[in-house]
């Protein structure tokens, strides 16, 4: 016990060090002169964006993605903006962005409640102690003003002008970008002042841009980090309600015109300096969220950026970024380092026809994420309704003709060949729902079809070649680099953005529960080939463990716990409290084994290296943080989710299989030990995979569809055969 302490002592402290080291060998030498304007045009999509000629020539001579606009919890339009400017998912809200030039009323306020203000001038948020605590209690724990904060200590200057303020609401949520931790910004204007009547625009009044302008000009020897907002749009759909179709785009088309021409006046003062252009879009229009398609446009230009695509160590995906990796970038920019941030750098891919590109990337991601509802909402019913059909064919076997035992037993092959079908889909590039599931259903039928046909009456051998298959498909697909995972309906969505490469929870739990029924059914088959068992286990875990292939910790976590109980049981190991141990403690060195090769060996950092980062920066609370926010996402989940009734419609099957009919499950267990071994490692991963990941109960269900199909399978097999009798 002392050793293994020792040495995971100094595999902490390794992990420390190594932390520090990336974040000093991540700086950059900053040139002098740098600035970085960010401009905000709200409430637009990827096609507005092409109606306007100047942000189109930007487009194709800049770097474009796709932005993704998840903050902390429920969407919201203030997290967004909180959360470009900061780095982590943020909290905010109407009230917390209360921003107002530096006059002797805001400092008389802010003296009140923070104490001597940093200057005369600028511009101050006087609900900043609101805001702190809002973060403190939210789920990432941002920290409010992260990329302000940092460029005041390194002595650059930041501005903010503009609003999108309407008759009868302030709403300057732009400046929550550019803030520093006190709520404090050198230099701007987000007053009245920049607002002109004009009785023909929402609300009468829209952007004066010629003054917007000439501030802008003014404060550019002065500052370093700029943030623009134009606001019209924002008002615009402040103000859609009151407005008719027609009305409507004919506002957005005047208003899309005047930004055009606003931006290219920016451009043509930026021009030849060594300043980076952020064309950034916080949240999409109304229609566009309903609909789902919640990525929103961002462009990159300046000098040294050519046309291609945005991406980052946080996505790994050519074309899309996260929200949250656009302070950092401001940052190394400057060549500084993103401290307290979860972001990382957004770099620039060169592609030709980047535009194209990106809309087809835009199509085929709003695609999946549309249809991924349905489409496995209806393959959980089907799942569920197989058990269900499956047991009461056993329960009454009398009254059902073998046949129809036959059919039913070709069902439950099928749920277990589906996420092989899933991961195939991708190829064809279907994108309506009605050929969607025309090939889920064809596929899978060929499949089985073809098994039935090759293999008669030998079920362990089925079992073997229909989960055989799922985990060569999958592993397959995690070493060349996920391609087919990253596009499945089983996969991720870029939207949701909880996760974008690696193995998700979903095929997590497909791969873990359909590995432990091949591995345990091949030793069923064959006993010598036992040997085999723990080095199928390694790869795997390998696989979903490695930063550069699945790099998912939950599932690591889930996966070695399982395997490693099943090898045990499988070399008739008893389990008690040492061996339990033992288990943790060759987790905890799997697991920092793959700490220190993703921090230190691999060039691009996983979501494991920025926890541990996370953890030296913040201390045993962020541990807190991290395992409260797993358990308040599967409380979450669990009421949401098909995937809690499919876990339940399992734990149920298999319960009244304890009791009904007498004793099948006991000799089912007899008849096959192996399998039986298998099956409690199933057992032991949903649990673990239950506590360990963020959606851990998708983990567990989808585990515990290998472990209910496989046992229903043979025992209704098995009636006709006679092994199994009353």
């Amino acid at each position: 016990m002392k050793i293994a302490r020792l040495i995971f002592i100094k595999l902490l402290i390794i992990l420390i060090l190594v932390a520090e080291l990336s974040v000093v060998f991540a700086l950059e030498e900053k040139q002098p002169n740098q600035k970085v304007v960010m401009l905000i045009v709200n409430r637009v999509d990827l096609q507005n964006l092409l109606e306007m000629n100047e942000v189109q020539r930007l487009m194709e001579e800049g770097s474009i993605g796709l932005m993704n606009i998840r903050a902390s919890g429920r969407y919201s339009e203030y997290k967004s903006y909180a959360t470009i400017g900061w780095g982590t998912r943020a909290e905010a809200n109407k009230e917390s962005q209360a921003f107002f030039n530096v006059d002797k009323n805001s400092t008389a306020i802010y003296r009140r409640r923070l104490g001597e203000i940093p200057s005369d001038k600028g511009i101050v948020n006087l609900s900043i102690n609101r805001l702190i605590q809002q973060n403190y209690k939210g789920e990432f724990g941002a920290v409010p003003g992260s990329l302000g904060e940092i460029l005041r200590q390194n002595g650059l200057k930041t501005v903010v002008l503009g609003n999108a303020d309407t008759e009868d609401e302030k709403r300057r949520a732009a400046a929550l970008i550019a803030m520093d931790k006190q709520g404090y910004i050198d230099y701007g204007d987000i007053s009245s002042k920049l607002i002109m009547e004009n009785f023909s625009k929402p609300f009468g009044i829209q952007t004066n841009y010629d003054l917007l302008f000439e501030e802008f000009t003014e404060l550019y020897p002065q500052g370093d980090f700029f943030v623009i907002e134009t606001g019209d749009l924002s008002r615009l759909e402040s103000y859609k309600n009151n407005l008719n179709r027609t009305a409507y785009q004919n506002h957005r088309k005047a208003i899309l015109q005047e930004i055009n021409q606003f931006t290219e006046k920016v451009t043509n003062h930026i021009e030849g300096d060594p300043t980076l252009l952020m064309l950034v879009v916080p949240y999409p229009t109304v229609v566009v969220f309903e609909s789902g398609a919640r990525l929103t446009p961002i462009i990159f230009y300046g000098e040294g950026i050519t046309g291609g695509l945005l991406t980052s160590d946080t996505t790994r995906r050519e074309g899309i970024i996260g929200n949250i990796d656009i302070a950092p970038t401001v940052l190394a920019y400057f060549g500084l380092s993103p401290e307290e941030m979860t972001g990382r750098r957004i770099n620039e891919l060169s592609t030709k026809n980047n535009i194209q590109f990106l809309e087809q990337l835009y199509k085929n991601v709003v695609n999946i994420s549309q249809q991924r509802y349905k489409v496995l909402y209806t393959f959980a019913v089907f799942e569920m309704l197989a058990s269900v059909f499956a047991l009461l064919a056993i329960i009454f076997k009398k009254r059902i003709p073998s046949l129809w035992r036959r059919g039913i037993s070709n069902v439950l092959i099928a749920t277990i060949v589906a996420p092989f079908t899933f991961l195939l889909m991708p190829i064809f590039d279907f994108q309506t729902p009605t050929l969607i599931y025309t090939l889920l259903m064809l596929i899978t039928s060929i499949v089985v079809v073809s098994l039935s046909l090759l293999i008669r009456k030998d079920w362990v051998k089925m079992l073997i070649l229909s989960t055989g298959l799922v985990v060569l498909g999958l592993l397959v697909d995690l070493i060349t680099g996920q391609q087919l995972i990253k596009s499945s309906i089983l996969g991720y969505d870029p939207i949701i953005g909880a996760r974008y490469y690696g193995i998700g929870n979903e095929f997590a739990g497909v791969l873990i529960g359909s590995t432990l029924v091949f591995t345990t059914a091949i030793v069923e088959k064959n006993k010598k080939l036992k040997w085999l068992v723990p080095i199928i286990y390694l790869v795997i875990v390998v696989a979903i463990g490695f930063p550069q292939w699945g790099a998912n910790v939950g599932g690591t976590i889930t996966a070695m716990f399982a395997f490693l109980f099943t090898t045990f049981k499988l070399l008739g190991v008893k389990m008690n409290f040492k061996k339990w141990l033992s288990i943790c403690g060759m987790v905890v060195i799997a697991v920092s084994i793959f700490a220190v090769v993703d921090m230190f060996v691999l060039e691009t950092k996983s979501h494991l290296a920025g926890a541990i980062q996370q953890i030296y920066r913040g201390g045993p609370l962020v541990v807190l943080q991290i395992i409260t926010r797993k358990i308040a996402m599967n409380i979450r989940i669990m009421g949401v989710t098909i995937w809690s009734r499919v876990l339940l419609i399992a734990i149920v099957v298999i319960g009244i299989l304890f009791y009904k009919p007498v004793g099948v499950l006991k000799k089912i267990a007899s008849a096959y030990p192996h399998l039986a071994a298998g099956w409690t490692g199933i057992l032991v991963a949903c649990g673990v995979g239950f506590v360990f990941n963020d959606s851990g109960v998708v983990t567990a269900a989808l585990a515990a569809i290998f472990l209910s199909t496989s046992i229903l399978y043979l025992v209704l097999n098995d009636l006709d055969d006679k092994l199994i009798k009353e």
